[in-house]
């Protein structure tokens, strides 16, 4: 059972809905042929995402692996969330999108729901950490809230 009564986890679990929530409706506009409207929630996107990558990215993901957590590896997820901001960037970057390009960004974005499907695991793992470790760490994603990087931002 995941222990939501963690303030990281509780905090974790609502940004993660909210990405979610965005990849779905994104996704599915996507399949409406509504591309405009897509582009309009990739925005979005963009804006919530930066600080929940950036957290899982240079905090969670290697905090995990000093566990000596192996179920997931660092390079693979890191792998997943670059695959679907690159569906992002051409959302928002280009004016006209070809099919080609669409069914590109679709792929992308069904991989990125397939990544927040599994990240269940990441929680049940993050459960392992000790109350001083969660406290620093529910600080890191705090601090890169209010730092509010746009997913297209970072490195």
């Amino acid at each position: 059972m995941l222990d939501t009564k963690s303030p990281l986890i509780s905090e974790f679990l609502k940004d993660h809905q909210q990405f979610s929530r965005l990849l779905y409706e994104i996704s599915r506009l996507l399949s409406d042929g509504k591309v405009e409207d897509a582009k309009k929630r990739a925005r979005e996107l963009n804006e919530m995402a930066g600080p929940h990558i950036a957290y899982e990215e240079t905090e969670l993901y290697p905090r995990l692996a000093l566990l000596g957590e192996r179920s997931v590896t660092e390079e693979m997820l890191v792998d997943q969330h670059h695959e679907a901001l690159d569906a992002v960037r051409i959302l928002i970057d280009e004016q006209e999108i070809d099919e080609s390009r669409l069914e590109e960004v679709k792929q992308g974005f069904a991989g990125a729901l397939s990544h927040a499907e599994h990240c269940g695991s990441l929680i049940s793992l993050m459960s392992r950490l000790n109350p001083e470790q969660q406290a620093e760490s529910l600080l890191e994603l705090k601090r890169l809230r209010d730092e509010g990087s746009k997913w297209t931002e970072l490195e």
